[in-house]
Formats: structure tokens, sequence, C-alpha cells
């Protein structure tokens, strides 16, 4: 084979394989999908509807509505309120945190505040705490 004929077949299954990754990652049509959020010093309200949400940034307001699968919050000084969620993850120092119902609740940092109303199913949500003075609660 010549050179053109090779690059036009290595292209071709390129664009099937790039075509075929966009698909599995696309859904069906109408799925929500992740949500993520990277900005400093805002207000922001974010509807979960069943998925993952990740807050990366400082002095943040964030209510997040519905039901989640995980919600991720990586940085420091944030204010965080959450409906149900199945797993919350904070890494950095003096977040704040209220979350109504929770099955697990990881915090990595220091000087964290998380509060928690209802533990999934009735039990009390599964804690992992790694660093100093954060506060993990029943509110």
């Amino acid at each position: 084979m010549n050179d053109r004929v090779t690059r036009l077949l290595l292209g071709a299954f390129g664009a099937l394989m790039f075509a075929g990754m966009l698909s599995q990652q696309a859904g069906p049509r109408g799925q929500a999908t992740d949500v993520t959020f990277i900005k400093d010093d805002q207000t922001a309200t974010i509807d979960c509807n069943r998925n993952a949400v990740s807050i990366t940034g400082d002095d943040n307001k964030i209510t997040v509505k519905g039901e989640c699968t995980r919600l991720t919050v990586i940085g420091d000084d944030n204010e965080v309120k959450a409906d149900n969620v199945n797993e919350v993850s904070v890494t950095g120092d003096d977040n704040k945190g209220a979350v109504n119902t929770v099955a697990r609740i990881s915090v990595k940092g220091d000087d964290n505040k998380i509060g928690w109303k209802k533990g999934a199913g009735g039990k009390k949500p599964e804690v992992s705490n790694i660093g100093d003075d954060n506060d993990i609660t029943q509110d």
C-alpha cells in the first residue's frame, strides 16, 4: 500500500473509534449527565438528577437539589447544602456542608464541618475522617 491509502485507512479507523467512544458517553437521549462546577466566590443552585456533582473552587455557596450518586467538594471555605447524596467526599480546609440524607461521608483536610440529618436506609453513614479538627455530626 502506498502512504496515501495507509493514511486514509488510519484516519477512517480513528474516526470510527472516536464516534464509538462518543456514542458510549452520550447515553440515551434526554439522560442527564454528571455536573462539574469549577469556580470561586460563586453562589449557585445545581440540580443533581441522580448524577454526580463535582465542585472545585474556594469560597462558594452551593445548594444541590435532588438525589445525587456522589457529591465531591475540592477546595477551601465552601458552603454546600444538599438534599440526598449516596456519597459525600470533601477535600480541603474550612468547608461547611449540610446534607439531609447520606450513606457515606469522606473528609480529607482540616477544620471542616459536615452535618447530616438522616443516614440512608435508616443507618448512620459510614464516615472516613482524615485530618485535624473536622466536625462530622448528625444535626
